[in-house]
């Protein structure tokens, strides 16, 4: 009977450690799901918020949490990308093609000679062929390592100083630059179609018919 007893209350135990991890795991990982939707939502300095917070022992017990520990590193650098927060990029060894990217965005924020301007260029080519050796299938970093190339040839063709491009980037979001009318577009002349309802496309119809005839006699 006590074995029977013991037996029971250790199951107990482990049911209830169980759902204590499980509880935890997944309040981490309603965290990052809201960190991700700040984000798309371009509100990022509340996503890097919620996603630097960190998961806690018992929830690191869960299979698997890994890899929502690794999203949540990543969305903190992403979102401190786009709020221009270049400087805990350059130490974050998992964040290579973001540093890039934000060495890019520095150089030509600052401008400078073309002899500092083809240096830092150097460095950055550098730097994008470290992250398509380590990942083959990046095709943005394969497509900013032959931008890089291409601008390094110009600058040093010219052999002019670049200038400082202060507002670089920053009508650019996470989705893309923002679409707009065509400057020289005179939007007086597009015209809103409403789609009609049912009800009205019947009553359209039925406009200009006259009533049937009826024969007398």
């Amino acid at each position: 009977m006590r074995s029977s007893l013991l037996g029971q209350a250790v199951l107990m135990l482990v049911l209830l450690a169980s759902g204590v991890v499980l509880w935890r795991a997944a309040g981490y990982e309603q965290r990052v799901a809201a960190a991700e939707r700040d984000l798309v939502t371009l509100h990022y300095d509340t996503a890097a918020e919620i996603a630097a917070q960190p998961s806690g022992r018992i929830a690191r017990l869960m299979p698997g949490e890994t890899a929502t520990m690794t999203a949540a590193k990543n969305l903190t650098a992403t979102a401190g990308y786009w709020q221009s927060d270049y400087t805990a990029l350059s130490a974050d060894p998992d964040a290579k093609l973001l540093a890039a990217n934000a060495a890019y965005r520095t150089l030509r924020r600052e401008g400078g000679t073309w002899q500092t301007v083809v240096g830092k260029l150097d460095t950055l080519i550098k730097s994008y062929a470290e992250v398509i050796r380590a990942q083959p299938g990046q095709v943005d970093a394969a497509f900013n390592y032959e931008y890089a190339i291409r601008l390094r040839g110009l600058v040093t063709a010219r052999k002019q100083a670049v200038a400082p491009y202060e507002s670089m980037g920053a009508d650019i979001t996470i989705h893309g630059a923002a679409g707009a009318p065509p400057d020289e577009s005179d939007m007086k002349k597009f015209k809103m179609i409403v789609p009609m309802r049912p009800d009205e496309r019947l009553e359209a119809e039925r406009a200009g018919k006259g009533a049937t005839k009826v024969r007398k006699g």
